[in-house]
C-alpha cells in the first residue's frame, strides 16, 4: 500500500483550515446547540414553544405595545386586567389600552398581564418591539420567561414621555430569546381538520314597503316580503348554488318580527339540508342591553331553537353568534354564560372582533364588517387572527379547539344613511370582494362569513340585484369550490 506523503507546507495549510473550522463551529454553536435542544424536546404529536409573559402598566390615557415582527408569535392570552381600563385589545402582533383623561389626573394606573406562545424557532430571531403612550406620565413593560411555573424575569422597559431621549413618542427595543434562560414548553397539537363551512350573514327584516325607502341604492331583482315561504326557498336554493351552507340570521329577540320569521327559515331549511344559526342583535339604539335582558334573550332562543334540526350545532351545542359582543364587558357574558350552563342551556359562541381577550370566555372570534383599517393588510391580519385562534389551546386551561373565523365582504357604502359618517368602500366591479376572499382563503381559516346576503340599507348584499344581476353569486361559487376543494 502506498503512504501519502505529506509535506511540511501542507501541514500548515491544513492546521490553518482546521483552525477556522473550529472558528465556525465556535460562531455558530449556540444555534446548533438550540436546534438540537429543540429538535427532540418535544414528543412528536406536541408542538415545542416559549412562554413570554407580559406585565405591562401604564399610567396614561392611552398606550401601545407593538410587535414589529409577529410571524413567530402563535397566540396570546390574557392572565389578569388591573385598574379599570376604558378599553383594552390583545393581538398577536402587541396589546393597547386606554382610560379617562380624569383617572389619569387622579393618579390611577392600568394595566394587563398577558402570556404569549412563541414559535421554537424565535429563539434564532430577536423580537422587535415598540412602546408608545399618550403625551402624559409613562408606560411600563416587564418580561419573563415562563418555565412551568416559575417566571423568570427578562428585562424591564419604561417610556416616559418627560424624557429627552424618547421625545419622539416611540421607544424601540429588541427581545432576544438567545439571552434569556428560555426553555421550551410542549403543548398538544390540535386537530385542524374541520370541514370548511361558508356561511351569509342574513336579514329577514323586510316588508314589500321596504324597497320604496331612499337609503336604498340597488333593489333586488324582484321586492319581497321576508316571511314569504317561496321567496325563502328561493334565497336558499341561489345561496346553496353558490357553496353557501348557512345563513346566520339577524335576531332581535322574542315576539320580534325576525323572531316570527326563523322557524319558517328553520323548517324550510332542514327540508334543503342547509344550516343556520342566529346573529345576535346585542345593541340598541341606546347603547347595550343590559345582562338581564341578555340572559332572557338567548335563554328563550337555546330552549326554542336549539334542538332543530338545521340549527347549527357544534358537538351537540346550538351555535350563536354574537354582534357587538365588545360592547358588554367580558366578565358580564361569563357570568350570563355561567348561568345559562347552570340551566341546561348550554351553547357554542362567538365573539366580534379581532381582539385575543374574547377567547377566554367564547369559543371563537369574527369580524362583521371590513373597514378603512382593516383593509390596508387584511391577509396580514386574519392570518395573526386565524394562528392566535388554532393555537389558543397552548396556553388555555382547558384543550378545546377554538373557531377561527374570516370575513368577506362586496363593498359597503352607508352615505344615504341618514346620521351615518359616510363610509364607503367601492365595489370595483366585484374586485375588491375578490380581494377580501384572497385575503380569507391565505389564512386557512375555518369557517368564512360573507358580510352579506341580503343588507341592502349598508350595500354589502350579494344576493341577486337590479344593479349586479348575479355577479356575486358566480364570484362566490368561484371560490367556495376553490377553498373546499371542489
Amino acid at each position: 500500500m502506498r503512504r501519502l506523503a505529506v509535506k511540511p507546507t501542507d501541514w500548515f495549510k491544513i492546521m490553518i483550515i482546521l483552525l477556522l473550522f473550529g472558528g465556525c463551529l465556535l460562531l455558530y454553536s449556540p444555534i446548533l446547540l438550540a436546534a438540537e435542544s429543540t429538535e427532540g424536546a418535544c414528543p412528536g404529536n406536541t408542538l415545542p414553544f416559549y412562554r413570554l409573559r407580559v406585565e405591562y402598566t401604564t399610567s396614561s390615557d392611552w398606550s401601545r405595545l407593538q410587535i414589529e415582527n409577529p410571524e413567530g408569535v402563535l397566540t396570546a392570552r390574557v392572565l389578569t386586567v388591573n385598574g379599570t381600563p376604558k378599553w383594552y385589545n390583545v393581538r398577536a402582533d402587541g396589546v393597547s389600552m386606554g382610560q379617562e383623561l380624569a383617572a389619569v389626573k387622579d393618579g390611577q394606573r392600568i394595566g394587563v398581564t398577558v402570556d404569549y406562545a412563541l414559535a421554537a424557532e424565535g429563539l434564532h430571531r430577536p423580537f422587535s418591539l415598540h412602546l408608545q403612550n399618550g403625551s402624559l406620565n409613562e408606560s411600563r413593560v416587564r418580561l419573563y420567561i415562563v418555565v412551568g411555573d416559575t417566571a423568570h424575569f427578562v428585562k424591564e422597559i419604561v417610556h416616559d414621555v418627560g424624557a429627552r431621549e424618547q421625545s419622539n413618542g416611540v421607544l424601540r427595543f429588541l427581545l432576544d430569546l438567545n439571552e434569556t434562560t428560555a426553555a421550551i414548553a410542549c403543548g398538544m397539537m390540535q386537530p385542524t381538520v374541520r370541514e370548511h363551512l361558508l356561511w351569509a350573514f342574513y336579514y329577514p327584516w323586510y316588508h314589500i314597503e321596504s324597497w320604496s325607502r331612499p337609503e336604498l341604492r340597488d333593489h333586488p331583482e324582484k321586492p319581497y316580503e321576508s316571511g314569504d315561504p317561496n321567496m325563502i326557498v328561493g334565497h336558499i336554493g341561489a345561496a346553496r348554488s353558490a357553496g353557501i351552507d348557512g345563513f346566520i340570521s339577524s335576531w332581535w329577540g322574542p315576539s320580534s318580527f325576525t323572531d316570527r320569521n326563523l322557524p319558517l327559515l328553520l323548517d324550510l331549511a332542514q327540508e334543503r339540508a342547509f344550516r343556520v344559526s342566529l346573529y345576535f342583535e346585542t345593541l340598541t339604539d341606546s347603547g347595550a342591553r343590559n345582562a338581564e335582558e341578555i340572559f332572557n334573550w338567548l335563554a328563550y332562543a337555546i330552549s326554542r331553537y336549539g334542538e332543530h334540526p338545521a340549527f347549527m350545532k357544534i358537538n351537540g351545542k346550538p351555535l350563536i353568534v354574537i354582534w357587538a359582543s365588545d360592547s358588554v364587558p367580558l366578565e358580564t357574558w361569563k357570568r350570563i354564560f355561567t348561568k345559562l350552563r347552570a340551566q341546561g342551556l348550554d351553547a357554542v359562541y362567538l365573539s366580534m372582533g379581532f381582539g385575543g381577550q374574547s377567547l377566554e370566555v367564547f369559543d371563537g372570534v369574527h369580524d362583521y364588517s371590513i373597514s378603512e383599517s382593516t383593509i390596508s393588510d387584511l391577509t396580514k391580519t386574519y392570518k395573526l387572527n386565524s394562528r392566535v385562534t388554532r393555537f389558543y389551546h397552548l396556553l388555555a386551561d382547558a384543550s378545546t379547539p377554538k373557531i377561527s373565523v374570516a370575513t368577506v365582504q362586496p363593498g359597503y357604502d352607508e352615505r344615504s344613511i341618514p346620521g351615518r359618517k359616510g363610509a364607503f368602500l367601492d365595489r370595483e366591479g366585484g374586485a375588491f370582494y375578490r380581494g377580501t376572499f384572497e385575503a380569507a382563503l391565505s389564512s386557512d381559516p375555518d369557517w368564512i362569513f360573507i358580510t352579506t346576503w341580503n343588507e341592502w340599507y349598508e350595500n354589502t348584499h350579494i344576493e341577486p340585484s337590479q344593479l349586479n344581476g348575479e355577479k356575486y353569486l358566480t364570484i362566490t361559487r368561484e371560490f367556495a369550490q376553490k377553498w373546499k376543494g371542489q
